[in-house]
C-alpha cells in the first residue's frame, strides 16, 4: 500500500531490496554488457529518474549510458577480504536510499572475484518496474546473453511502446468527465463503510506515519492441501477462500459488518500492454460483506462475487479513488489504507546463464538500525505465498506504531484457527468462530484508547456557557460516502452568544488525555440532551435520541484569524498556493479541488521561505496554519523568529 511496494524506506527515502548472486564458470563478461546496454535500450524505464516539479511528480528519461555495467573487480584482495568487501558491498546497497530526482534509481554491476567467479548485483525499485515486469526482463537479458556468448545474433522482439506513452495516454483517458464518472460509481460501492476499529496495543498517533514490521508465519503442508481441495470442491480460487476467512477473522476481531481490503493486482488491461515493462501493477479493494451473520460459505460467495465485480470494474488509479474518496483528508485511518491481503503465486525470476555457470544466492542482512522496517502504509497485512503445492508461507505484517511483535503471532494463531474451524464446519457462523474473540462492549474506545466519557462530560459542563453534555463515540458521514468514528459532543449552550469550539477545544486539552478532545461539538436543546442521558443510564443506546452529526450544524469555530508575524508570513505563502489565504489559523488546508499536489508544494513553499521542512504526514495530521506555526517554532531558534518578526515590521514599513 505504498508507492514503492516492493521497495523499503529509509529515513523517508525510498530504497529497494537487490539481488546479489554469485556465478560460477565460464562468464562472458562483454556478452553480459552486451546484453544489458541493449535491455537499457530497449526498456526506457530502466534510465528514467522522477523528479519533483512543483508538488508534481515528473518523468524524465535518460540517453542509455555507453557502459551500464559497472566492474568491481576484488580479485587482487585475499580472499576472506574479497568475500567481506563483497557482502559489505550488497548491504550498502541494501540500505543506501534511492535518489529519484538527479539520476536513474535502478543499480546494477558485476564484481569480480576469481578467473571463473563472479557476484552479479540487481536492484530494480517498483517505481521502475513490477514484479510482472521483471520477469519479463529477466528473460530478454538472459535470451540476450545467450546469444552473445553463443556468437548468435539476438532476435528481440520488435521494441513494444514505453511505460512513459502508456502513463500519458492514461492522462489523457482519464479526463474529468470520466473521473467524475468513475468517482460517482466508487462512492456508491463504498457508501456506508468505516475503518475498522482492530485492537490495537497502543493508541493511534495524530500524524499518519507509520513503522511496519514483518513477521514470517506458514500454513502447514496438511491444512495448505485440504484448503487447495476445498477450493477446488468450492469451484472459486484459492484466493477467495484465504480472503473469506481473513474477512471472518478482521470482521469479528473488529465488530465489522462491512470492511474492504485491499490486494495487489497487475493492473494490465488488455494485450497492448502484456508484454510492457514498468510499474503497473495497482491495488484492488475488495469489499468484505458479513452483515446478516452468515455462514463460511456464503462468506465465500460473497467474495468470489466481489472479486469478479471489483475486476470487471476497477481501472482509476487507486491513488485517485483514495484522494477523491477523502479530498479533505478527515479520514484516519482511511478506509482504503488499512488493510491488505495479497496472494502471490507467480514464482521469482529465476536468473540461468545456460552452460556451466551455476548461480546461487547471498543472503543480505541490513546493516543499520531501523533497516527491518517494511515500507507499508496499513495497520494490518497478510502477504501469502502459493506455488501450488506444499506448505503456503505468509507474512503478518503490523504497524509497529500500534501493535507489538506478539501481536503478530496473534494475528497469525487466529487465522490458523479460524481455517481449520471452517473447514471442519464450513456452515459455521461468523459469530461463531470460537479462535476469535468478538471486541469488548461498551463502544468506548476510539483509536486505542479507552474513553472515559463521564470525564469529558464533566469537563465540558465546568465551562460556564455549557449547560450540559453527552459525549459519545459516533459515526459521521462524510461528504463522499464513508464514515468516520469520532467523539462527538452534544451540548446545550448558555446564554448568547454562546460557547465557541476553537475555545472549548483549548480548554479541554489542558484538563483531558490526549484523543479525549471531540473532534465534533454540536449545539442541541438542553430537554434533548437530558431524555438522551436519561436513556443511556437505562441501558438503552443515546445515538437513538439524538441526531447523527452530518445532520447537525456544528458550533461556530471562533478561532482567531492570522495574527502574528509568523502566522502572516504562512498565511502569505498559503495565499500564493491557493489563491486565498485562510480566514482562521485553524481552516483546513484540505478541500474538494485540493489535494495532496496542492499539500507538497505549499509545504516546498515553506521549507523556501522558512527554512524548515515539515513532513507531508505530520502536516495531513493537523493541516492548519497552527501545526506549522508549532512546528516551526520547535525547530527554530529565537534569532530566526527575531528575523521573521524584524522582516515583517520592514515589510509594513
Amino acid at each position: 500500500m505504498c508507492e514503492w511496494v516492493h521497495d523499503r524506506r529509509i529515513d523517508g527515502e525510498p530504497s529497494h531490496e537487490p539481488t546479489l548472486v554469485r556465478l560460477t564458470g565460464p562468464l562472458h563478461s562483454a556478452a553480459l554488457r552486451g546484453a544489458l546496454a541493449e535491455l537499457v535500450r530497449r526498456h526506457e524505464c530502466l534510465r528514467t529518474r522522477y523528479p519533483v516539479v512543483e508538488g508534481e511528480p515528473m518523468q524524465v528519461v535518460e540517453e542509455p549510458a555507453p557502459d551500464p555495467l559497472p566492474l568491481i573487480d576484488l580479485s587482487a584482495l585475499p580472499r576472506e577480504h574479497r568475500e567481506r568487501e563483497a557482502v559489505r558491498i550488497g548491504e550498502e546497497a541494501l540500505c543506501a536510499p534511492v535518489p529519484l530526482d538527479d539520476r536513474p534509481p535502478v543499480r546494477i554491476a558485476l564484481i569480480r572475484m576469481a578467473p571463473g567467479e563472479h557476484l552479479f548485483l540487481v536492484g530494480i525499485p517498483h517505481i521502475t518496474a513490477d514484479l510482472w515486469s521483471t520477469t519479463l526482463l529477466n528473460d530478454e537479458l538472459l535470451a540476450l546473453y545467450r546469444a552473445g556468448s553463443g556468437g548468435r545474433p539476438a532476435h528481440p522482439a520488435a521494441d513494444v511502446a514505453q511505460y512513459a506513452d502508456y502513463a500519458a495516454w492514461q492522462r489523457r483517458w482519464w479526463d474529468e468527465t470520466r473521473t467524475a464518472a468513475e468517482t460517482r460509481r466508487w462512492r456508491a460501492r463504498l457508501d456506508g463503510l468505516s475503518a475498522v476499529e482492530l485492537p490495537l496495543d497502543r493508541p493511534r498517533p495524530p500524524d499518519r506515519r507509520r513503522e511496519c514490521f514483518v513477521v514470517d508465519e506458514e500454513l502447514d503442508a496438511a491444512l495448505s492441501e485440504e484448503l487447495r481441495a476445498f477450493a477446488r470442491s468450492a469451484d472459486v480460487t484459492l484466493f477467495v477462500v484465504l480472503l473469506a476467512a481473513f474477512h471472518a477473522l478482521v470482521g469479528r476481531a473488529g465488530g465489522a459488518e462491512r470492511l474492504v481490503t485491499t490486494s495487489l493486482v497487475a493492473a494490465r488491461h488488455g494485450l497492448a500492454v502484456q508484454q510492457m515493462t514498468g510499474p503497473f501493477s495497482d491495488y484492488l479493494a475488495l469489499v468484505g460483506d458479513l452483515s446478516g451473520d452468515p455462514g463460511f460459505l456464503e462468506v465465500v460467495r460473497r467474495v468470489r462475487e466481489e472479486c469478479l465485480t471489483a475486476h470487471e470494474h476497477q481501472r482509476l488509479p487507486f491513488s485517485e479513488v483514495i484522494q477523491r474518496m477523502d479530498p479533505a483528508r478527515e479520514l484516519h485511518p482511511h478506509p482504503l489504507e488499512q488493510i491488505g491481503f495479497d496472494l502471490h503465486n507467480l514464482p521469482p525470476a529465476v536468473l540461468d546463464f545456460g552452460g556451466d555457470i551455476a548461480v546461487s544466492e547471498l543472503e543480505l542482512e541490513p546493516v543499520e538500525d531501523g533497516a527491518d522496517l517494511v515500507p507499508w502504509i496499513a495497520d494490518l497485512s497478510f502477504d501469502v505465498y502459493d506455488y501450488g503445492t506444499g506448505h503456503i508461507p505468509f507474512h503478518v505484517i503490523l504497524d509497529g506504531r500500534l501493535f507489538d511483535a506478539t501481536s503478530a503471532r496473534m494475528w497469525a494463531d487466529r487465522y490458523r484457527a479460524v481455517l481449520r474451524e471452517v473447514l471442519a464446519d464450513p456452515g459455521v457462523r461468523v459469530s461463531e468462530l470460537k479462535a476469535v474473540p468478538p471486541p469488548a462492549p461498551g463502544g468506548t474506545v476510539l483509536g486505542g484508547r479507552e474513553i472515559d466519557v463521564g470525564r469529558v462530560e464533566r469537563e465540558l459542563e465546568s465551562a460556564a456557557d455549557v449547560d450540559a453534555a453527552l459525549v459519545m463515540i459516533r459515526q459521521r458521514r462524510t461528504a463522499t460516502g464513508l464514515r468516520v468514528r469520532e467523539l462527538v459532543a452534544y451540548l446545550a449552550a448558555g446564554d448568547p452568544p454562546g460557547p465557541r469550539a476553537h475555545d472549548l477545544r483549548e480548554r479541554l486539552r489542558g484538563g483531558l488525555p490526549a484523543g479525549w478532545v471531540p473532534t465534533v461539538l454540536i449545539a442541541r436543546p438542553l430537554a434533548e440532551i437530558r431524555r438522551a442521558a436519561a436513556a443511556r443510564s437505562a441501558g438503552a443506546d443515546p445515538a437513538d435520541l439524538l441526531p447523527p452529526p452530518e445532520d447537525c450544524t456544528p458550533l461556530p469555530e471562533g478561532a482567531p484569524p492570522p495574527t502574528d508575524a509568523v502566522e502572516r508570513r504562512l498565511a502569505g505563502l498559503w495565499r500564493e498556493a491557493l489563491g486565498a489565504p485562510p480566514a482562521s489559523v485553524t481552516e483546513r488546508f484540505f478541500r474538494d479541488g485540493v489535494g495532496d499536489k496542492d499539500a507538497i508544494a505549499f509545504l516546498d513553499r515553506v521549507a523556501d521561505d522558512l527554512g524548515i521542512e515539515v513532513p507531508f504526514t505530520d502536516f495531513t495530521a493537523a493541516p492548519n496554519l497552527l501545526c506549522l506555526k508549532d512546528i516551526w517554532l520547535r525547530n527554530n531558534p529565537v534569532t530566526r523568529i527575531a528575523q521573521v518578526v524584524e522582516s515583517e515590521t520592514t515589510g509594513a514599513e
